[in-house]
């Protein structure tokens, strides 16, 4: 009886100890970082907060990425009905009811005529997946205790990430904090989803 008891607490122990200890869910940073850099069809929708240090907004964000091609609408406070932002790695074009619409080589330059800046939409495809875009130089790097990215610098940008959630085999963040001087914005991403989807 003895033994049974003795076994029976040791099995109790072992597996106290199996919960106490962190899981980690990013176990290779490279191998992570490619996979997601692979994962370029996907909706979100959450919500952006603004600041340039005199003023501030809110915008509700529905982004919709296919391969290259991404559209971002933007509801909230650029008038009735969504502004939107189409085009791709060479040219984008922001569309607003009663305006004529705007083309430009990039996405930020028109995000520049919405909020007096430009909100770094190339780079935000890769920080909203929870890693550093390619190509560009970064900088102080600091990871979470499971291996997810934490901090980033960037382009300029101070980033942070947090609230990650398991979507499907992905681990994708939650929140993402940006500061570039007096520049500031908060993404806080309400829904994921992954796969094929068309523009």
């Amino acid at each position: 009886m003895r033994l049974i008891i003795l076994l029976l607490l040791v099995i109790l122990v072992s597996a106290c100890t199996t919960t106490l200890q962190p899981t980690p869910t990013v176990s290779n940073w490279e191998q992570h970082v490619s996979q997601l850099e692979q994962l370029d069809r996907w909706l979100l929708e959450g919500k952006l907060g603004y600041r340039d240090g005199k003023d501030g907004g809110s915008a509700w964000v529905n982004w919709n990425q296919n391969s290259s091609s991404f559209e971002v609408k933007l509801n909230g406070p650029f008038g009735a009905g969504a502004t939107r932002i189409v085009g791709n790695n060479n040219y984008a074009e922001l569309q607003r009811a009663n305006h004529e619409n705007i083309s430009a080589k990039s996405a930020a330059a028109l995000t520049e005529i919405l909020f007096g800046w430009p909100w770094p939409v190339e780079q935000l495809q890769y920080w909203v997946r929870g890693i550093p875009a390619p190509m560009i130089s970064k900088n102080n790097i600091r990871h979470n205790l499971d291996g997810t990215l934490a901090q980033l610098e960037q382009s300029n940008w101070t980033l942070q990430f947090s609230r990650y959630q398991k979507i499907g085999h992905w681990v994708l963040p939650g929140k993402v904090k940006g500061q570039n001087g007096d520049y500031q914005f908060t993404l806080v991403i309400k829904n994921w989803q992954l796969g094929k989807l068309s523009l």
